[in-house]
């Protein structure tokens, strides 16, 4: 028999949400002027996205349109920044629009070339397609581990294969740029409507 046994969890990574307060109030009018801006805008080549639309620029928070927004979602994102204790500046860098229209997804991705990473769901339901970590560099180490444990014992300890964080519309969520993440299929007639952005450390 073992004296002294101990279970350990090493590295958890930092992510961070909320909800804006008083979404409801201004959604529809947000979601009304990414149509319009959609109307004007091709939409940025494939990358994550399949059959989706990103707006191609990705400075969407510098755009005159944007201006009725800007106090509302700024601020937020700088409160999630703020979570990190990072003691140096941050400055968001890239903010971009998408919508998956039906049968749409995006593919396991991450962030290259900043620190943080967000998005801010305006428009979904789980059906629509849900927001997925996926555990990639655990998952593909400990592959046969993680497959054969207790999947409540890894839900509770945060060591899952995945992870689907929970939001609504008008949930906000920062995370490390690093982190693989995906959308799962739309399987609705509705378009799912969210907001990305990057926060890169000066």
């Amino acid at each position: 028999m073992l004296n002294n046994l101990k279970s350990e969890y090493l590295f958890p990574t930092q992510v961070v949400s909320g909800t804006i307060k008083d979404f409801d109030s201004f959604k529809q009018d947000l979601i009304e002027w990414i149509y319009q801006y959609k109307e004007n805008d091709p939409g940025i080549s494939k990358i994550s996205n399949k059959r989706g639309w990103q707006s191609l620029s990705k400075e969407v928070f510098t755009e005159e349109g944007f201006e009725p927004f800007k106090d509302k979602l700024i601020p937020c994102v700088t409160q999630l920044s703020n979570e990190f204790r990072v003691g140096r500046q941050m400055d968001l860098v890239q903010m971009w629009l998408n919508i998956n229209g039906p049968f749409s997804y995006n593919v396991s991705h991450r962030h290259p070339g900043t620190e943080l990473a967000g998005v801010l769901w305006i428009k979904q339901t789980p059906e629509s397609g849900r927001f997925v970590f996926d555990n990639m560099d655990v998952g593909y180490r400990d592959a046969m581990l993680l497959t054969a444990t207790d999947r409540d014992y890894l839900e509770e300890k945060k060591m899952p294969p995945e992870y689907v964080p929970q939001y609504t519309d008008g949930t906000m969520i920062l995370f490390p740029a690093g982190l693989s993440h995906r959308v799962e299929i739309n399987e609705t007639t509705e378009d799912r409507i969210s907001l990305s952005f990057n926060i890169k450390i000066i």
